[in-house]
């Protein structure tokens, strides 16, 4: 892929991540047109769970261009929002990726936090909702607090971007994408196809989520379980919106 192509990709991406597909303070221009664009995974569809209720910040109801949705497990932390839709007077409806198209979505045991994007910053729910066994619908009416942004989540480092095979030629979606620090796993999700990108979105958590994860330890990629390169780049939650492209090594 040449670097058009690549950079193409990355913009895209950028406007699907969690933090706003992973999230600088600003997100995307192109998320808002990101946001209505129904997606075609090439994985088999399961139970895709939608989440919807009410939403307030600081006790009032709220306005949001965006709200995202992160499934936590274990300490991991995945980005599982399919669209990045709106809040309107303190309503929103969220659809999210179930396991079967991109990894550590749910799955029983597992918990959804939301986020919006308010008063120049994002910001994550302070409450969470279980995973459904069946999939379907959740009703969560989330509370978010200016003061603590992080709401139920811990700090992540947030990478987005494309992944390829040693040959350079691109992975396909479903493709599981793993960042470990030593022999600890701190972060999971897959490489997702839509009709604007394809590619992955990756949180990788620090020490507070998970002993394991140090920070400022150099974080090893691995694509369907092989190394991948960059070997250089070290933990640091929180950190958000890096662009970085993965390949075989």
């Amino acid at each position: 892929m040449n670097s058009l192509s690549r950079l193409a990709c990355t913009v895209s991406l950028a406007a699907l991540a969690t933090t706003a597909c992973s999230s600088s303070d600003k997100p995307s221009s192109t998320a808002a047109s990101t946001s209505s664009t129904s997606p075609t995974p090439s994985l088999a569809r399961g139970a895709r769970v939608v989440v919807r209720g009410d939403a307030t910040l600081d006790g009032a109801p709220v306005n949001s261009k965006w709200v995202g949705a992160v499934v936590l497990d274990h300490g991991l932390v995945t980005p599982c929002q399919v669209t990045l839709p709106p809040v309107q007077d303190g309503k929103y409806s969220v659809g999210l990726y179930d396991a079967t198209e991109s990894a550590g979505c749910g799955a029983p045991g597992t918990r959804v936090a939301l986020w919006i994007f308010a008063r120049n910053r994002y910001v994550y729910s302070s409450n969470t909702a279980a995973w459904p066994s069946a999939g379907g619908p959740v009703s969560l009416d989330a509370t978010y607090s200016a003061a603590k942004p992080l709401g139920a989540t811990p700090a992540v480092a947030q990478f987005q971007g494309s992944a390829f095979a040693a040959d350079g030629s691109e992975l396909s979606a479903g493709t599981r994408v793993e960042a470990y620090v030593g022999k600890t796993r701190c972060g999971v999700a897959s490489v997702r196809s839509t009709q604007d990108f394809k590619g992955y979105i990756l949180s990788v958590v620090g020490p507070d989520a998970i002993a394991g994860c140090t920070r400022g330890a150099p974080i090893a990629f691995r694509l369907d379980g092989k190394p991948a390169t960059p070997t250089d780049v070290p933990n640091t939650p929180p950190g958000r919106d890096r662009a970085l492209d993965l390949e075989v090594a």
